[in-house]
């Protein structure tokens, strides 16, 4: 006799899966769709969440945390580590809001599944000739190849994020003349500890003169003039392994303000091979924005 009959026969429940209970309580809570991808298979224990707000991305993470499953971007790019964690893959592809925002300077505020195409047209040419499918989301988190101290070109200005420990902020523009106050005692003992690695000797290694080496573009926090500090631009590349991207909010970037197209590109030096130093700067900056493996870790290069 099959144990699930044996069970119902004498009146006794087959025992939930820890796996099981995470699905099941991840679906009462959310108002989006979860899809159960099954445990134990090639792809390892999985499920997809699709949001119908950042609201279900808060709940995600907090049942994530208490189940110790990591939460993924999908359709980030890696490479990724090999990791013996169940995984829930998050596809923003619902949450497509996009709003011009007032000002005297055009500004748009992105939600994180805004396809590529749909910022193009609404006057963003930084995002011109990209992937038109690619999300607001994986285009953050796919590698920046703006030299170092350019992170400005990429007209990314500020960013709402849902971070590890369930905090969520605001980063952008950071500096004196700057009225954004960081909001959380996790960001107030973040954002020192950042600025510490980025005046260290790693750092100063994991700039070859032109291209920053690092994953984590934390040149952004030494920016070249006229460009000033922002936070937000931290996040360049990250790979879906810093925080969850909410929205963010965009400027234009016209041709030529694009430091990656300009017309002296053939002229530019190759990139030299990320060093120790490097990989153990990405490390250092993985750990103080997520220290207990809430997202994915990159798979470092072997040096």
């Amino acid at each position: 006799m099959q144990p699930s009959r044996r069970a119902f026969l004498m009146g006794r429940r087959p025992v939930q899966t820890p796996w099981a209970a995470f699905v099941q309580r991840l679906a009462l809570v959310c108002r989006g769709k979860v899809r159960d991808l099954g445990e134990g298979g090639a792809d390892g224990t999985c499920a997809m969440l699709t949001p119908a707000s950042g609201a279900d991305v808060v709940q995600a993470r907090k049942l994530c945390a208490e189940y110790h499953v990591t939460l993924e971007l999908e359709g980030a790019a890696g490479p990724f580590a090999p990791s013996a964690r169940p995984r829930l893959r998050v596809d923003p592809v619902l949450l497509a809001g996009l709003t011009r925002l007032d000002g005297d300077a055009p500004r748009w505020h992105a939600q994180p599944g805004v396809t590529v195409a749909a910022l193009a047209s609404a006057g963003l040419r930084q995002f011109a000739g990209l992937p038109g499918d690619m999300t607001l989301a994986q285009w953050v988190a796919a590698p920046a190849s703006w030299p170092a101290g350019h992170c400005a070109a990429s007209g990314l200005v500020a960013a709402d994020v849902l971070l590890a420990d369930g905090i969520e902020e605001t980063l952008g523009a950071f500096g004196e003349t700057d009225v954004q106050p960081l909001r959380s005692a996790t960001v107030q003992r973040l954002v020192p500890a950042l600025f510490q690695l980025a005046s260290g000797g790693d750092a100063f290694a994991t700039n070859d003169g032109y291209h920053w080496l690092g994953r984590y573009r934390l040149d952004a926090l030494k920016p070249v003039t006229p460009a000033t500090v922002n936070l937000a631009q931290l996040l360049l590349g990250h790979g879906g392994t810093l925080a969850w991207l909410q929205g963010a909010v965009l400027v234009d970037v016209p041709p030529g303000d694009d430091v990656r197209t300009g017309a002296a590109t053939a002229s530019r030096p190759e990139p030299a091979a990320p060093g120790l130093a490097t990989v153990r700067l990405d490390g250092r900056v993985k750990t103080q924005f997520d220290p207990d493996g809430c997202f994915p870790e990159l798979l470092w290069p072997e040096v």
